[in-house]
């Protein structure tokens, strides 16, 4: 064990991270704005990458091209999901916006099991051949393009939230429904809005992670169940506590791998994410500071 093999397990944990990241704020944006639980997350997810791959093998396009796409149709597929489950369930029981996405997440992941089959498909990585060498660390393109992407949407994310109108509003709608409606907010709106952007950071992760693994209909569970880790360890609904979360707990994953063993490295996220709720229950910002 040297400095050059510790800061390779960095440089990986923070790709992972991030990855973890991006999957799970359109979660933790719903949630916080919204306070519903979205259990087609990860359908979202899984939509988004086979999007990646018709765009990319079906039509031809160039990977550039097939994000545009798959953005669009990502942000497209959050707007169908709050008219669908969202925004009826909006002022009903808990459990029927959980019985509703989750009947939704059920008929997306057959729905692509009848169209493409069971078999794993690809997307081919644009950047996977860039190998960047730094003191004999590697860094390669496309986890290189995962971190540069994040890092930018975070940003984005953030000042969107806090210096437009609209991110206002939203956040208005966080802190008290209410009163919110009580000022002219329209909530019906907001949940649009929250809906659209959580899938669009959704359909991003997708775009930028899904050519580094296998695609397969029922990849999605795998995604949400990571997602929530990342959301319960950050803090039920604080977007930017979940981003760092995921940053940790990739971190966590990679140096876990590296030094002990695979084993511990798959069973850390729930590990962590137990010890949460046991011991803060509340995340790691907790609450009251959503977004």
């Amino acid at each position: 064990m040297d400095a050059t093999f510790i800061i390779q397990l960095a440089a990986n944990g923070l790709s992972v991270g991030m990855g973890y990241a991006l999957a799970a704020v359109g979660l933790a944006l719903v949630f916080g704005i919204l306070e519903q639980v979205n259990f087609a997350h990860g359908e979202l997810y899984m939509l988004s990458a086979f999007v990646m791959f018709t765009s990319a093998h079906g039509l031809g396009l160039s990977y550039p091209a097939a994000f545009v796409l798959t953005l669009l149709l990502s942000a497209a597929m959050g707007y169908a999901l709050a008219g669908i489950a969202l925004l009826p369930t909006l002022n009903r029981p808990f459990e029927s916006v959980i019985l509703a996405t989750f009947a939704l997440s059920v008929v997306a992941q057959n729905a692509v099991r009848l169209i493409y089959g069971a078999t794993p498909r690809e997307v081919e990585a644009p950047l996977e051949a860039v190998i960047l060498e730094w003191g004999g660390v590697l860094i390669f393109g496309q986890r290189l393009l995962i971190v540069g992407l994040g890092v930018m949407s975070f940003i984005g994310l953030g000042l969107f939230l806090r210096h437009t109108e609209t991110g206002r509003a939203m956040r208005a709608v966080a802190q008290n429904k209410d009163a919110a409606l009580m000022v002219g907010i329209d909530i019906r709106r907001m949940t649009r809005i929250t809906a659209t952007l959580g899938a669009l950071m959704t359909g991003l992760a997708a775009a930028t992670i899904a050519p580094l693994f296998d695609l397969y209909p029922n990849m999605g569970s795998d995604v949400v169940f990571k997602s929530f880790a990342v959301v319960i360890i950050g803090g039920m609904g604080n977007v930017f506590g979940s981003a760092l979360a995921g940053v940790l707990l990739g971190l966590a994953e990679s140096f876990a791998g590296g030094l002990l063993n695979t084993a511990v490295r798959d069973g850390i996220g729930f590990t962590l994410m137990i010890l949460m709720l046991m011991l803060r229950p509340q995340g790691i910002f907790g609450k009251s500071v959503r977004v």
